[in-house]
């Protein structure tokens, strides 16, 4: 049998060249940034940031929940990062997180990023306020929010949703929807 080569000595501790250790401490956190994407560029960042909670264990849930609020509450997200963080939200967020995207709900700007995460999330707190938000929309956020109500299989939105259904001056995308929704209801 042959004998092993004979190693190398390693020494105590190897030196970082200076360029290498300058470019370690510019990274930014992925936590900090996470908000503030553009579509269109460079993901990197938020893509570790989505390893961690995809990977993440429910009893970690919590504190990526925390982690993710934090981002949507900067100054500096756009809407490109409220997006991505709401998808995430849609993974790891509870009761918590809806009074972080009630705002974001009634703005039809941002209605559809919330209500994505909103109607994962479970919870009668949840439900109240996709009901409450039926007022402050209109038009397709408002038919996508009433979609969002029939998913969830929220029955105590029935009487709004009739009101919807009957009402002329609501735009036919929103009659249609609020019909499609109580024909939802009453078959599950």
């Amino acid at each position: 049998m042959a004998s092993p080569l004979p190693s190398a000595p390693v020494p105590a501790s190897t030196p970082v060249p200076k360029s290498y250790a300058k470019g370690v401490a510019m990274t930014p956190d992925p936590w900090e940034v996470c908000g503030s994407l553009d579509y269109g560029a460079d993901r990197s960042l938020a893509w570790s940031v989505n390893q961690q909670v995809v990977q993440t264990a429910p009893a970690g849930h919590a504190k990526l929940e925390a982690q993710l609020l934090a981002a949507l509450a900067a100054r500096d997200c756009t809407a490109a990062g409220r997006a991505f963080l709401c998808e995430l939200l849609a993974l790891v967020g509870s009761a918590k997180s809806a009074a972080a995207l009630t705002p974001l709900l009634r703005d039809p700007k941002t209605a559809d990023a919330a209500r994505y995460a909103l109607e994962a999330i479970p919870g009668p707190e949840v439900d109240a306020v996709l009901r409450d938000a039926l007022g402050a929309l209109t038009g397709d956020a408002k038919a996508g929010l009433i979609g969002s109500l029939a998913a969830r299989g929220d029955r105590a939105a029935s009487p709004a949703l009739t009101a919807l259904k009957d009402n002329p001056a609501e735009p036919a995308v929103v009659r249609d929807a609020a019909a499609r929704a109580l024909e939802f209801l009453a078959a599950s």
